[in-house]
């Protein structure tokens, strides 16, 4: 009987853990989409002052997010996300248009990559 509690407890263990893991990252995937959705539209405006300080929160959201990311999904993810937020800052000081729209639609991808990669789904277990 200590067996099976034991086993159930365990398995009670690592349901609430993955749940908790997917919540963390689902919250911070939206706060990042919605914050891409307004430094796009901001570069569509051509307001690049604007946008500059949507980049800005960018990168301090990803840097607080970052590190619990880090224990939660590939490093792979993380990297790819690291490299589209030092393209972006690039482009946003040449206020190139449409090298940072590409780059922005570019890191959403990736964003909602992880987002779908955490989800338990059938294609993500087998």
């Amino acid at each position: 009987m200590k067996v099976w509690a034991t086993v159930a407890g365990f398995l009670i263990l690592v349901i609430v853990l993955m749940l908790i893991s997917t919540h963390i990252i689902l919250g911070a995937a939206d706060k990042i989409e919605s914050d891409l959705s307004g430094l796009y539209e901001n570069v569509i405006k051509n307001d690049y002052k604007f946008a500059n300080s949507n980049y800005l929160d960018i990168v301090k959201k990803w840097g607080e997010y970052k590190k619990s990311w880090a224990m939660l999904i590939e490093h792979q993810e993380i990297d790819k996300i690291d490299e589209e937020l030092t393209k972006i800052k690039e482009y946003l000081l040449e206020q190139d248009r449409t090298l940072l729209l590409s780059e922005i639609s570019l890191l959403k991808f990736y964003i909602r990559h992880v987002r779908e990669m955490i989800l338990l789904k059938i294609e993500n277990i087998f």
